[in-house]
């Protein structure tokens, strides 16, 4: 079962790259206020229970994928790599589901806003 910490960070480093693709948001701001935001810390405490199947291995590499997409938009600086690459994510989780997202805090929003399924 994974932590609920590294749930945590990814949850976290998810909504800030969305934040700063769709909103222009600075990246580790947005991170930090995710990370102590209780609607997240609840999320993470949730995900860590009701994905219990998933390992810490499993969730920590969701969460490296995650940190090349920051490492990848402080280098760039944006553009349509941004969503490709959070949805490069997005992507993994669902056929690591069995071909769909899992009901993870705002994935599927998430999903539809980025145009994930082109």
């Amino acid at each position: 079962m994974a932590s609920f910490q590294v749930w945590l960070e990814v949850l976290s480093w998810i909504k800030a790259l969305v934040d700063a693709t769709t909103l222009g948001a600075d990246l580790q701001k947005a991170y930090e206020r995710h990370r102590q935001e209780s609607d997240t810390i609840t999320e993470a405490h949730r995900v860590s229970v009701v994905f219990s199947t998933y390992s810490e291995d499993e969730v920590q590499a969701l969460a490296d994928r995650v940190k090349g997409c920051r490492d990848r938009f402080i280098a760039q600086g944006g553009g349509a790599e941004r969503a490709k690459c959070i949805c490069s994510v997005l992507n993994e989780a669902m056929e690591g589901n069995g071909g769909r997202l899992p009901r993870i805090d705002d994935w599927e929003r998430y999903y539809r806003e980025l145009n994930c399924s082109r």
